[in-house]
């Protein structure tokens, strides 16, 4: 018996080449991108899942009061971890993650900078990184030991056995020597904690004072615990306060200052801004891209359907006889199923070869490292497709086919309507509908990033090379950053020598959201002001090109106008100043100092966010004196501005690596450009823009194949009318007209729906930009103008041949 489905099945299938290899090729579009897709949500779903014990870890988020406002934050103070360690019987292991990076060498010639992260010696016991040398327990014991993975171990070693060999790394003013106790198996790529090295957090001793690492309120890192069980998170979080109480004494002020516990499973999926030192994935991106997904099936199925109704005069005489010789309703309907269920795991196996295809292009895409494993979870996935499109594709026709009656059938008193062309065109509009919103929302998202990319931010980004300058650790913050200045200074001094170069500067920060450090102080009245800081040397003003409203810019010679700053038009109007030059910062506690000008307005964080007040220093002790809040997003050490005067980047990159190796002899260079740096801030959205744009082709090309089938059922159904009317002196564009009319009426359904509702979908995407661009009602008319010609070509293509066929060949056998 199930031979025989089977067996009919696959005879009618291939009797109805046109229709079968429209299903097809729709149904493995649609499988082959939806696939992708589905497999990429799973993935980014579960992040983090191969810890052994992951529901008993947690990171510790920092909540602080801050003028009046709750803020959190990931960074914490660096005794969190032995406090709670102490404090909490529930705690089982505790741990820091401090971010660095250091120069680091083989032998004389052979430098590179290498990124680490400082851990307590429980990190390995707390996460199930996998370790192929050594053990967990005793590799991060020792200060001056370091543990490393696979990738690391080839670069510096070769194929050759790590474990008990050396490498030098650069801490404070010194190269210490740090010996390989551990070889880590590279990270999987769903763990939110990346690193390449870890050494002992006994290391923070070079770059962090002693009594900073002592201090409630200087944060350093994130830090992590682990619990004796999922259930004490409760317990633990009651009892912060008191644990609070005592370790801040007369500081405490109940509500203002307090952490709380978040599991490692919502680490990676969160819309929080502040992240800490995990990667993370906005969950809004995971529902578009599965809405996208399951509306690409959806106009597949269509499709599918639409053709099953448009056939179902010829297969209702099937039924007919089918019955009359026996068959039952359950019989028909799993006949009709079956068929469905061929099709769609036909379409499987050739969309998983497409998803294969295309895994290159959507891991540059996002920027990820999926593969495409066919384990238990995502067999389960295949699955549920197979069934849900077998369902959706052909449940409808199966249904309502096998419940014709097969006396009407056979008589030939069936009407060739029976209620199906409604269903039909309501189909077929839904199909246009959806492909007009993912156009519609493309349009909006392409104009929207191009205004973005088009707008004057109020700086020149165009050849502005960032280079990078050694860092100079010290347990002194200021010292720290003075050194790096120093040292960047003769960098920038060896450039300004040179013709290729036409101004060059010094920076702290370079553009974006979490570049700018955020600074505060508590005025004159008692409020807080908050505000963004930068420290700069050099040519910075002219370099960027930043325009000045009054006053001057800073003498860019080594060690004057130490007691300068200056502010931007944003911070003098939230200081109601009319003249803002001579005057001071309104704290009572910031030492001597002078405005000695104000910078126009410029964009130092991304579009997202408006314009905040700025102070730009020269000496960080100026700044550093009077404020009582500090955080530091990005990075610390400086980076040399220099524009280039001509247009060959070869030969200017070949100039500043020269003089690099002049200055640094043995240092990596290290450089980026401006406007990368610009862009990076977009790339989620350009991204999702780009996925959006891909969808939307698929999804009109699988239109187009339905309509196209559409159109061809429908004309083949009236031959005979249309023989009548070119016999009685009907015109070929008449003919033609006549079949438009129905298809671009439902056109003109989907694109009148679509528009709008584009809109209104779109509109908290766009909110999110403090620059905000709607395309023009131009655009949206010539979008709704495209749509109705490539109805009419498609229609037109298929009406115009039926139109040519001999009327006496079809009116023949009447």
């Amino acid at each position: 018996m199930w031979k025989n489905y089977f067996k009919i099945a696959i005879r009618n299938l291939s009797k109805n080449k046109l229709h079968t290899g429209i299903n097809l090729i729709g149904l493995t579009l649609g499988l082959g991108v939806s696939t992708l897709i589905f497999f990429f949500v799973q993935f980014e779903s579960n992040f983090d899942d191969f810890h052994s014990e992951g529901d008993h870890i947690f990171r510790i988020q920092r909540f602080e009061v801050e003028d009046g406002e709750m803020n959190a934050s990931f960074s914490t103070p660096i005794i969190t971890a032995p406090t709670f360690a102490n404090e909490f019987s529930q705690v089982t292991h505790t741990t820091r993650l401090v971010s660095g990076a250091a120069q680091t060498y083989l032998d004389e010639e052979t430098t590179q900078n290498q990124p680490y992260l400082m851990v307590s010696p429980e990190f390995l016991e707390i996460f199930s990184f996998r370790l192929l040398q050594g053990a967990k327990e005793q590799v991060l014991q020792d200060k001056f030991s370091v543990v490393i993975t696979e990738e690391v171990s080839k670069k510096y070693f070769g194929n050759a056995d790590p474990i008990g060999k050396s490498l030098r790394l650069k801490m404070g003013d010194n190269y210490e020597e740090y010996k390989v106790s551990g070889l880590l198996e590279n990270l999987p790529s769903n763990s939110s904690i990346k690193f390449d090295m870890l050494m002992n957090d006994s290391n923070l001793d070079f770059n962090v004072a002693e009594q900073n690492q002592s201090s409630w309120f200087n944060v350093y890192g994130d830090t992590y615990v682990k619990l004796k069980s999922a259930e004490d998170k409760a317990s633990v979080e009651a009892g912060v306060e008191n644990m609070m109480k005592k370790v801040l004494g007369e500081q405490y002020k109940p509500g203002e200052y307090t952490f709380t516990l978040q599991p490692i499973a919502e680490m990676h999926l969160t819309e929080n801004p502040d992240t800490g030192m995990v990667e993370t994935t906005r969950p809004s991106l995971l529902w578009i891209l599965a809405g996208i997904a399951f509306l690409i099936l959806l106009i597949a199925c269509i499709n599918f359907t639409t053709m099953a109704i448009g056939r179902s005069t010829t297969r209702a005489k099937e039924v007919g006889v089918r019955k009359t010789m026996g068959a039952d309703f359950g019989q028909l309907v799993f006949q009709f199923l079956t068929e469905a269920f061929l099709i769609t795991i036909a379409a499987l196996v050739f969309g998983l070869i497409l998803a294969e295809a295309l895994l290159p292009i959507f891991n540059n895409l996002f920027d990820k490292q999926l593969d495409l494993v066919y384990g238990p979870t995502q067999l389960l996935i295949l699955g549920g497709l197979v069934v849900l499109i077998t369902a959706m594709a052909g449940a409808y026709p199966a249904f309502f086919m096998s419940s014709l009656k097969p006396i009407k059938v056979l008589k030939g008193n069936l009407s060739i309507r029976f209620g199906k062309q409604a269903l039909r065109k309501g189909l077929v509009a839904f199909q246009f509908f959806i492909s007009f919103v993912l156009i519609a929302s493309t349009l909006i998202m392409v104009n929207q990033m191009k205004a973005i990319r088009d707008y004057d931010l109020g700086f020149d980004q165009d050849m502005v090379v960032l280079v990078d300058i050694p860092d100079v650790p010290s347990t002194s913050f200021v010292k720290s950053i003075n050194e790096s200045f120093a040292q960047a200074e003769k960098y920038r001094q060896a450039l300004e020598g040179r013709s290729e170069v036409q101004s060059a500067g010094i920076t702290i920060a370079t553009y974006g959201d979490d570049a700018f450090w955020d600074g505060g102080f508590p005025t004159e009245d008692g409020k807080q002001f908050n505000f963004r800081l930068n420290f700069v040397g050099g040519d910075y003003l002219k370099t960027l090109g930043l325009e000045l409203v009054s006053g001057r810019d800073f003498n860019p010679e080594t060690g004057s106008d130490g007691n300068a700053v200056l502010i931007n038009e944003t911070f003098a109007k939230a200081m109601k100043w009319e003249d803002p030059l001579g005057e001071s910062l309104p704290s009572n506690k910031i030492g001597n100092h002078e405005i000695v000008g104000v910078v126009k307005d410029f964009n130092h964080n991304s579009l997202y966010k408006e314009i905040e007040p700025v102070i730009l220093a020269k000496n960080p002790e100026t700044v550093f004196s009077g404020i009582n809040m500090l955080m530091i997003s990005s990075g610390t050490n400086p980076k040399v501005m220099a524009k280039s005067s001509g247009t060959d980047f070869e030969v200017f990159k070949s100039m500043l690596e020269n003089e690099w190796s002049r200055v640094f002899p043995m240092e990596t260079f290290s450089f980026s450009f401006l406007d990368e740096a610009v862009q990076k801030e977009y790339v989620a959205d350009e991204r999702l823009g780009k996925m959006v744009f891909l969808a939307a082709c698929v999804a009109i090309l699988i239109a187009a194949m339905g309509l196209f089938a559409m159109a061809a059922l429908s004309i083949a159904g009236r031959t005979k009318e249309i023989g009548i009317r070119k016999v009685l002196g009907a015109s070929s564009w008449s003919i033609s007209w006549m079949f438009n009319k129905e298809f671009l009426a439902i056109t003109c359904v989907g694109v009148l729906v679509a528009l709008p509702l584009s809109l209104y979908f779109m509109q908290g995407w766009i909110e999110q930009f403090a620059v905000k661009e709607w395309p023009s009602w131009v655009n949206f008319t010539f979008l709704g103008l495209g749509g109705i010609a490539f109805t009419i070509a498609i229609v037109s293509a298929q009406s115009f041949r039926a139109t040519q066929m001999d009327p006496v060949k079809t009116l023949k056998d009447e």
